[in-house]
């Protein structure tokens, strides 16, 4: 699923980390975040990777669910973006 757009609360943030994919190192940092009607894992990648912490509020646009080993997964990455709410300044 393609262009999702949602507005959510970060739950739980991991520290960025080095991996290969489709033969180059990118860099990507996941988090957990909820909606109040469940919770996904996000993924932002490379220069979509901002600093995060639980409780922050964020809105997503233009990210792509899919899923890894068996577990659905929001991705931020060309063409999306990401943005802190409720005062907090924009990513």
């Amino acid at each position: 699923m393609r262009r999702v757009s949602l507005e959510a609360e970060v739950v739980e943030v991991s520290e960025p980390k080095v991996i290969t994919a489709r033969g180059a190192e990118r860099t990507i940092m996941e988090a957990t975040i909820s909606d109040g009607t469940g919770q996904i894992k996000l993924v932002l990648w490379d220069d979509k990777i901002v600093e995060l912490r639980p409780g922050d509020r964020v809105a997503i646009s233009g990210g792509a669910v899919t899923s890894f080993k068996g577990e659905w997964r929001l991705n931020v990455s060309r063409g999306g973006s990401i943005e802190r709410l409720k005062g907090q300044e924009t990513i």
